[in-house]
């Protein structure tokens, strides 16, 4: 017992340490008060858990959005990743932040138990912990917020798979409950990866009988995930991608060939900790700025990788199949996939390549871990192996700045290229020597690796002490380049200024739905942001907040209509081309905005035409020099009208999936609801339910009798209602498996070096 206690007190301190530093970049920040914001945060995924959490506290479970695109289901459900059920106790931005943060040390913890799984030491599996944690991938998948979600669970996903074929009706459960959980954050391509490492790393070919407890875990996860999956497959069913995206769309993302070398050189497009101000690799990305903002693993993580590669154990080579994999699917259209996107409708369904940069993180990740493991047994030839590695990566880094005067050819013709060509050349060779620094220090961290495996060959270093200095170097290193990666505001970003607090006021009491014109395609923002320099980004977010931009009109609870669709699941009628969204032509859309119900228009550019009258002129300081226009559409269509004879149509209750109206006609006439329409919708009128149909291609409509009649319409979709069914049974199923007897499944022998350890 005391030759086991310093082990487990060494095993506690290596996790205890791992979950601390992992949270280094993220946390500090939050636990001050402040929150995320960049990127998917503020502009879609923060907004919608406001709104489902704000009901939920209500006791309400709300399933529809009928605030944007004039009303749509709520994409990303509200009783759905159960982790997320948690927002229920404090419904605000800054409680959401700590969440989705704390899931960057769970990720860490999660890899600790997959590389114990494989047998690897402590020590070895916290460095691996901490790459695959506090790689630039996962830090910039908190931005896209279901991705981290899913890296967080991904690793847990692995594990269970490999020891799922071990045999025992426990781990079926445990394997199915894991995937399904990670199925519910809703982040598909993270976890169908992650599904298809478990297989790879999972025993060599075996009994028929491993495979099948395996298929059977993924069958019951999937099934487990039914609530939040088919609701999910009924939205796209309806959108772009349910027909299927273009190549184009699919390939977008991929991975240039030159960016693999962010992989290296974390500033390579821009300062990580200023991307919106201080960026210049546009011309490497379809929109002119990077999906997932950083791939940074560094040269010193890469180089015990290498000693991975080369001394890790028996499973090591398939690490690096996975790994070569998630290049291949990675790069995209320079790998030659749109043959196999054309040939393939179900590779259609999905986009952006770049997200299967998980496999390389991941196997990244598991080979340094081994590379560790091996250095801490301490073979001459590891550390030598090491040294040489990190010295050549290193020596070739430091040595960046002086590459200009060494080939200035080369450097004339990359300035010219690289940066984007309205950069002026002073300030190109500003962002050529930004770029050489970043790549000198992180080329300083490999040298330092070096000198430690150095003094572990020579024996002037004891192996322990030599692998925990590399593996707090390559941690430091993560750290250093992923600090400023994910930046932090104060809680009152998200609010209205006080000046368009009074103004929201007066245009809620007229009535109707609002359009904003596109603000960054504005001139009036151009002319602006040009004078603001690095200090545009937050400014930017404001002016979005202040115009009642969908979706951070969410908070505010304003309907709103034709607001620019990202994610592809808005049927196109209710979507605006991008020259349209921006009012260059403003009279080509009015009467559509009519139709919508739209009451008010929002810009920052000044409008004029017949159909629009001056309402208010609105000066948020925050937005300086920037002026919010508001304007009153002349005419517009009311949300609720009686067609077909005289009516009124009164409105009792007005929650977000379920209207209840009192309607007085003067003969048998039809209530036209200018909200979306979908399947789901149901009607009653004087408590008798009656077919709701489709109107004008999108809104909702209700035949009522002469007379005073009550109406209620009510949004409770099929697809919801079957997938919590199915959930429920999965889950019976589930709570069967884990307490049917032992001996249902004859355990087969447990082999030495596998995930089935």
């Amino acid at each position: 017992m005391a030759d086991r206690d310093p082990g487990r007190r060494a095993a506690v301190v290596a996790g205890a340490l791992t979950l601390l530093v992992s949270a280094l970049p993220v946390l500090p920040g939050i636990l001050a008060g402040r929150t995320l914001y960049f990127r998917d945060l503020a502009g879609e995924y923060f907004p919608y858990r406001r709104l489902a959490a704000e009901g939920l506290r209500a006791v309400r479970l709300i399933e529809w959005n009928p605030y944007v695109h004039e009303g749509v289901p709520l994409t990303l459900p509200a009783v759905g990743y159960p982790v997320d059920l948690l927002h229920v106790l404090w419904p605000d931005e800054r409680f959401f932040s700590l969440v989705l943060a704390l899931h960057v040390p769970l990720a860490a913890a999660a890899f600790l138990l997959l590389a114990r799984g494989l047998g690897l030491s402590f020590v070895a599996a916290a460095g691996g912990a901490l790459v695959y944690a506090l790689g630039g991938f996962s830090l910039s998948a908190l931005n896209l917020y279901r991705y981290a979600q899913a890296m967080a669970w991904a690793p847990l996903v692995v594990w269970a798979l490999g020891r799922a074929g071990g045999g025992g009706t426990r781990r079926i459960a445990v394997a199915a409950g894991l995937t399904g959980l990670a199925l519910s954050t809703t982040g598909i391509e993270i976890v169908l990866l992650a599904v298809l490492a478990g297989l790879v790393l999972a025993a060599p070919p075996g009994p028929p009988a491993a495979w099948t407890r395996r298929a059977a875990a993924l069958a019951l996860g999937v099934l487990l995930a039914a609530a939040v999956l088919l609701p999910l497959r009924s939205f796209v069913a309806d959108s772009v991608r349910g027909a299927g995206f273009a190549p184009g769309v699919v390939l977008a993302q991929s991975v240039h060939p030159l960016t693999w070398l962010q992989v290296v050189v974390g500033g390579f497009y821009g300062d990580l900790s200023n991307l919106p101000g201080r960026f210049w690799g546009s011309n490497f990305f379809p929109r002119g700025f990077p999906y997932v903002l950083s791939l940074y693993l560094g040269a010193a993580a890469l180089a015990v990788a290498l000693v991975g590669a080369r001394f890790g154990a028996a499973p090591r080579t398939r690490v690096l199949a996975l790994l070569a994999l998630g290049v291949f699917l990675s790069l995209g259209r320079w790998s030659g996939m749109g043959g196999l996107v054309e040939l393939s409708p179900a590779l259609r369904v999905f986009r952006y390549p770049v997200k299967a940069f998980f496999l390389v993180q991941l196997s990244v990740a598991l080979l340094v871990a081994w590379g560790l493991d091996a250095l801490r047994r301490s073979p001459p030839r590891a550390w030598r192996w090491l040294a040489a590695s990190s010295l050549a990566g290193g020596a070739l880094l430091v040595a960046a700045p002086w590459w200009p005067g060494l080939f200035p050819a080369a450097a004339r013709w990359f300035l010219g290229g690289f940066f984007p060509p309205e950069h002026p050349p002073a300030l190109r060779i500003e962002q050529l020597h930004l770029v050489l620094g970043d790549a000198a220090a992180g080329g300083a961290v490999a040298l330092a690796v070096a000198a430690c495996a150095l003094l572990a060959a020579r024996g002037r270093l004891a192996g322990h002490a030599a692998v925990a200095c590399v593996a707090a170097l390559v941690a430091a290193d993560l750290v250093r380049t992923g600090a400023g990666l994910n930046r932090t505001v104060r809680p009152d970003f998200f609010s209205l200024s006080p000046e368009m607090t009074a103004e929201l006021v007066r245009m809620r009491g007229e009535g109707g739905r609002v359009f904003t014109c596109d603000v960054p395609s504005s001139r009036a923002y151009a002319a602006a942001r040009a004078g603001l320099g690095d200090r545009h980004e937050l400014w930017t977010f404001a002016a979005l907040v202040e115009t009642l931009t969908p979706n951070y009109n969410l908070r505010h609870r304003v309907p709103t209509a034709f607001s620019p669709d990202l994610t592809m699941l808005v049927p196109e009628a209710r979507v605006l081309t991008p020259a349209e969204a921006s009012c260059g032509s403003f009279a080509a859309i009015e009467e559509r905005l009519r139709t919508a119900g739209v009451a008010h228009v929002v810009s920052v550019d000044p409008l004029g035409g017949p159909a629009l009258e001056p309402a208010a002129t609105v000066r948020p300081p925050r937005i300086a020099p920037l002026a919010v226009h508001v304007y009153r559409l002349r005419d517009p269509r009311p949300l609720r009208e009686v067609v077909g004879s005289e009516g009124t149509a009164t409105t009792l209750v007005d929650e977000e999936d379920r209207l209840e109206l009192q309607v007085t006609a003067a003969a048998p006439s039809t209530l036209l609801l200018r909200d979306g329409y979908a399947p789901g919708w149901s009607a009653w009128v004087d408590g008798e339910r009656v077919p709701l149909q489709p109107a004008d291609g999108r809104h909702r409509a209700v035949a009522v009798p002469a007379g005073t009649s009550r109406v209620v319409v009510e949004y409770r979709p099929a697809a919801a209602r079957a997938g919590v069914l199915v959930s429920l049974l999965a889950a019976a199923a589930l709570v069967l498996l884990w307490f049917a007897p032992r001996g249902l499944f004859r355990r087969p022998p447990r082999p030495a070096a596998h995930l089935t350890s």
